[in-house]
C-alpha cells in the first residue's frame, strides 16, 4: 500500500498550472501541433533557453513541423525568439500591464472610489458574467467590456448585446472571436440600440433565408450561395414570404438557380415591392399582360412580334416599290418618244 499511496501523491502533485487567461485568449486560436508543444513545454518547465532539438526530444509532432508550430506560437505571443532560443511570454504580466496603461489612458484611479459609470458597468458584468458564463466571467472578458464602453463608446444595451450574439453563436468563449465581431460593429456605427436591432434583424433574416434556399434547392450552399442569399436580405429586404413565390414563380424552368430566384426579387424590389401579396398581384397583371401580347401575336401569325401598326410604324416599303415603279414608266415613256421623232426626222419636215 505504501508504494500505492506513493504513486497517488505522485500523480496529485504532477499538476501543470496554467494560466486562465490562456485558455481563453490564446488556446482557442491555436493549431494542433502548437497547442501540443506549448503543454508540453509547460509540462516539462522548459520555458526558457529551449530551441527546436528540445522540442524534437519529445517526439509529439514530426521533426518537419517543429518549426511551422514555434512560428505560430511566436505570431500569437505566447513565445519569443532570441538567437535560435525560445523563452516563454509572461501573458499575464503583459495583461495587467496593458490594463494600466488602459486605466491611465482613461484618467481613472484603480483604488478611487467607483463613480456612477464605473457602478454600471460593474453590474453590467455582473450580468453578463451570471447569463452567460454560470458567474465566472473569465478576467480577459472583464478587459473586453471596457474596451466596448470606454473605447467604443458602446450603449450599455448594445455591449450587452454583443456578448448575447456572441452566446447564441457559440463564440462567447474565444476572445478573438469577440474582439472581432466588437470591432466590426464599431467600424459599423452599431454604438447603440436602434442601429444595432437594425442589422440584427438583417442577420437573423438571413439565416433563416440560407436555411430555406437550401431546402428549396436541395443542396448545402456554399460561400457563393451564401453570399447571394446574403444580399437578398441586405440589399433587397427579402423575406421568407417573398424567397417563396419567387422560388414558386420560376417554377416554369427545367432547372431553378438562385439567380433566376435573386433576379426576379430584384425585379419586385426595383418596383417598390415589399410584401408577399403586392408581389402576388404584380405578377398576376405581367401574366395577363403577357397573354394579351400572345394574343396579338396569334392575330399576326406571320410574326414573332408587334405588327408595325400595332407598334405604330408605317410599312414604307410598298410606297418605294410603287415609286421605282412610276419612275421606270416615265423612262420607259422617254425612251419610247426619242425613236419615233428620229424616223419623222430622216424624211424631213
Amino acid at each position: 500500500m505504501k508504494n500505492g499511496n506513493d504513486e497517488l501523491s505522485r500523480l496529485l502533485i504532477d499538476d501543470s498550472l496554467l494560466p486562465d487567461i490562456f485558455l481563453v485568449r490564446y488556446a482557442q486560436e491555436l493549431s494542433k501541433n502548437a497547442l501540443l508543444v506549448y503543454l508540453w513545454l509547460n509540462m516539462t518547465g522548459k520555458k526558457e533557453n529551449f530551441d527546436e532539438d528540445t522540442v524534437k526530444k519529445f517526439k509529439i509532432i514530426p521533426d518537419g513541423e517543429i518549426g511551422k508550430a514555434l512560428a505560430d506560437l511566436i505570431a500569437s505571443g505566447l513565445i519569443s525568439c532570441k538567437d535560435k532560443t525560445y523563452f516563454f511570454d509572461d501573458i499575464k504580466g503583459r495583461e495587467v500591464e496593458e490594463y494600466i496603461q488602459a486605466q491611465n489612458a482613461r484618467g481613472t484611479d484603480p483604488d478611487s472610489v467607483l463613480n456612477s459609470d464605473e457602478k454600471e458597468r460593474s453590474m453590467l458584468a455582473d450580468s453578463i458574467s451570471k447569463t452567460f458564463y454560470q458567474g465566472e466571467l473569465p478576467y480577459i472578458f472583464y478587459r473586453l467590456i471596457d474596451k466596448c464602453l470606454y473605447e467604443y463608446k458602446f450603449d450599455s444595451i448594445v455591449c450587452y448585446k454583443l456578448f448575447e450574439e456572441g452566446y447564441d453563436q457559440s463564440i462567447h468563449r474565444s476572445n478573438v472571436l469577440m474582439e472581432n465581431m466588437a470591432s466590426k460593429w464599431y467600424k459599423n456605427g452599431y454604438t447603440d440600440i436602434k442601429s444595432l436591432e437594425k442589422q440584427l434583424e438583417i442577420n437573423k433574416r438571413t439565416k433563416k433565408l440560407i436555411k430555406l434556399a437550401g431546402k428549396l434547392m436541395r443542396k448545402r450552399l456554399n460561400g457563393l450561395d451564401i453570399d447571394r442569399v446574403t444580399s437578398w436580405a441586405e440589399d433587397l429586404d427579402a423575406t421568407e414570404e417573398l424567397v417563396n413565390l419567387a422560388f414558386k414563380e420560376n417554377e416554369f424552368r427545367s432547372d431553378i438557380t438562385l439567380k433566376n430566384v435573386g433576379d426576379t426579387l430584384t425585379k419586385w424590389h426595383d418596383h417598390g415591392i415589399k410584401t408577399a401579396e403586392e408581389a402576388a398581384r404584380f405578377s398576376e397583371e405581367e401574366h395577363k399582360e403577357n397573354k394579351r401580347k400572345a394574343t396579338r401575336r396569334k392575330a399576326n401569325p406571320g410574326s414573332a412580334w408587334a405588327t408595325g401598326e400595332e407598334a405604330g410604324i408605317v410599312n414604307s416599303k410598298p410606297a418605294a416599290e410603287e415609286s421605282k415603279k412610276e419612275k421606270a414608266s416615265e423612262d420607259a415613256d422617254d425612251n419610247s418618244d426619242g425613236p419615233d421623232d428620229d424616223i419623222l426626222d430622216m424624211f424631213g419636215d
